[in-house]
This record gives structure tokens, C-alpha cells and sequence, in this order.
């Protein structure tokens, strides 16, 4: 494993600093973030199939994010659950043929709200499939996730792929493996959501621990894990994504995602220069821990 930074002088500072940024973006901010369109619903079951959708989807900027995700939402009015419980695809799956968003094409609209009507008929729910292969002993959550994928591979693609899309193609960019190595973003922030209870954070799997989740390894995050000396590596994936956390896990062993929403919101609120420059610096929130910093 990389150096990382381990300046004990130094981590009340951080650990300061990081507390400082949860509180700061806790409230108000809601609207930069896909999540909210989950909110929208008032029942759990609507809530977590309009979570793994804004999940799946949660790629590009926020506003666009949004516009994709409410898109998918609106055909499933005005109960996704009830939807997908009575989701036929010879039927209904064309509701989805001409949705366009980054690379994911109407099929893999369709396979997914195929999948998740899978799951749910055998399993009642994503989250009891998921706890299906849930193992509450592990360090981290990589081995459940990596069982939930595989068994959502397990699922029947027909009729809209003839079999399973590869690595890297459609909706496989939402289902990644970390076992695979991948940094698996879309779904730590959908477990995020799911597992986590704050303002913002839904928490309806209380039967998974908040200790065993990953940060969701995206661009903001990337970028101030190295500022801030989270992380030494280089290659984003699933490494970078376990050495952030356990970083993040000395100042909240017990739940150590909990700085995610506000270090992406950081991220989205501020105009780094590159080379730094000495006036923006000096006005940033984490000026005196950041690495990158004039």
C-alpha cells in the first residue's frame, strides 16, 4: 500500500476539518444531489427502487443526472415499486425504448427495471437480495456487494440482451465487481444511502453496518483524498477506494462515509485553479489541511 499521510500533528486539524465540512453542508444542499429524487417518495419501497435508479445513473453533472433520472421515474408514476412488481417486458419495457443518457441506451432502462422486478419477486425487496449473500463479519462491504452483483448477473437478461453486456458496457458500468478491482461508485453510493441515517441519508437497511461501507469513489472525492492526504495512490479502483475509507475511519471508525456528501459537495462548489491560487486557497474550507494549497 502507498504512503499516506500519518502526521498525528496534523489529524486533529483534519479530523477538525472534516467535521467542519459535515456539519457545513448538511442541510440546503440536497438539490445538487440525485438523492433528493428518491425523497420525492414518502413510502420505502417507492424510495429504494427510485435510489438505485438515481444510483445507476448518477454519472456527468448533477443537473443532468437529475433530468435522466426523473425521466426513467415519471414512466413509473406514480408508485415505482407498484410499477416494477407488475412489470411485464413485452409490455411495458417500451416505455424506456428511446431513452438516451451518457452510455447507457432504452435496453439497459429496461434490463435494470427487469432486474429489480426479478429481485423483488424473489426476494420481496432489493434489500432482503441483498442480504442474501450479506455477510455482517466482514471488515468491509466488497465481498457482499461483489455476491449481490454476481447474483444480479444470475438473472435472465431476455429479452432485451441475448446475455449479460460485458464489463464496461451499459448498465455493467452501474453493476461493476470489486472484485474485479473496480471502485464500484454508483453502487457504495446507493449502499450509502440505503444503509446510512442522517438528514440526508435514508437509512432503510439497518440490518447492514455503517462500519462496512466504502466511500463512493468519485472524481471530488479522488481529488481531495490526494489534497488532503487521504490516499497515496495513483490508480483510482477498489484500493484507493478502501485506503480513503480507512483514512476516513480514524477520525468515525464507526462510520467513516459519513464526510462523502459533504467532500463531493466541496467538490462541486469549488473552482480548484491549477496551479493553486494563493487568493481562492485562502478561502476554501479545508486551506489549512490541503495539500495542494498557497
Amino acid at each position: 500500500m502507498n504512503s499516506i499521510n500519518t502526521n498525528i500533528e496534523k489529524s486533529d486539524t483534519l479530523h477538525d476539518t472534516l467535521d467542519g465540512l459535515y456539519r457545513r453542508y448538511q442541510n440546503g444542499y440536497l438539490s445538487m444531489d440525485p438523492l433528493e429524487l428518491a425523497r420525492q417518495y414518502e413510502d420505502s419501497k417507492d424510495q429504494e427502487i427510485a435510489a438505485f435508479i438515481s444510483a445507476g445513473l448518477a454519472i456527468g453533472r448533477y443537473d443532468l443526472i437529475r433530468r435522466a433520472v426523473q425521466m426513467v421515474l415519471d414512466c413509473m408514476k406514480p408508485s415505482p415499486y407498484r410499477f416494477v412488481q407488475m412489470f411485464d417486458p413485452s409490455r411495458d419495457g417500451a416505455a424506456f425504448r428511446d431513452f438516451r443518457y451518457r452510455f447507457y441506451q432504452g435496453r439497459d432502462i429496461q434490463l435494470l427495471i427487469w432486474w429489480i422486478a426479478q429481485m423483488i419477486r424473489r426476494a420481496g425487496s432489493i434489500k432482503q437480495f441483498f442480504l442474501n449473500g450479506y455477510s455482517a463479519s466482514d471488515s468491509n462491504i466488497g465481498f457482499s456487494l461483489s455476491r449481490f452483483v454476481r447474483s444480479i448477473l444470475d438473472l435472465t437478461t431476455a429479452p432485451f440482451y441475448s446475455e449479460i453486456p460485458p464489463r464496461g458496457v451499459g448498465i455493467r458500468h452501474f453493476l461493476a465487481d470489486p472484485l474485479d478491482g473496480s471502485g464500484c461508485k454508483r453502487l457504495n453510493l446507493f449502499l450509502r444511502w440505503m444503509v446510512r441515517k442522517d438528514a440526508l441519508d435514508l437509512g432503510l437497511w439497518p440490518e447492514v453496518s455503517t462500519s462496512q461501507l466504502v466511500i463512493p469513489l468519485d472524481t471530488h472525492i479522488i481529488r481531495f483524498g490526494r489534497y488532503l492526504g487521504l490516499t497515496g495512490r495513483v490508480s483510482p479502483g477498489w484500493n484507493m477506494a478502501l485506503e480513503i475509507t480507512e483514512t476516513l475511519r480514524r477520525f468515525d471508525a464507526s462510520d467513516p462515509v459519513k464526510y462523502d456528501f459533504a467532500i463531493c459537495t466541496l467538490g462541486k462548489l469549488t473552482d480548484c485553479s491549477n496551479p493553486p491560487d494563493r487568493i481562492k486557497c485562502r478561502t476554501c474550507p479545508i486551506f489549512r489541511c490541503c495539500r495542494n494549497a498557497v
